[in-house]
């Protein structure tokens, strides 16, 4: 915090300038507070004529892979994939309801070669 003194303005209530000004400020009000327009108008119009938001649209949540992950898993498959991807894999293995990513690896696997179960 400053040591300092803060300069003061020299003005109070009653005060007349060395010209002879009075300096009265008891009549002083603040400004009302302006009205925000209403989007009522501009949202019925953007509807009736088909406008659509700019906005982006909220972002997906986001799935850990880490938490799906399980034990006893010695070999590691690393490949390059767009965060969409990625976040698109882990979307489909959770509402797949399967535990690990090779769990829905697998399913996709099976599915693509016809296969039941892996087997």
């Amino acid at each position: 915090m400053s040591t300092r003194d803060r300069g003061g303005l020299d003005i109070h209530n009653h005060e007349t300038k060395p010209d002879g000004d009075n300096l009265d400020f008891s009549g002083f009000k603040p400004r009302a507070q302006s009205q925000k327009p209403s989007t009522e108008p501009s949202q019925r119009s953007a509807e009736e004529t088909g406008f659509t938001t700019r906005h982006a649209p909220p972002p997906a949540p986001k799935i850990d892979g880490r938490s799906l992950r399980a034990s006893n898993r010695t070999a590691q498959l690393n490949i390059a994939v767009t965060p969409q991807t990625k976040d698109r894999f882990w979307r489909l293995a959770q509402t797949a309801g399967v535990q690990t990513g090779e769990d829905f690896l697998n399913r996709l696997m099976d599915g693509f070669t016809g296969r039941q179960n892996g087997n």
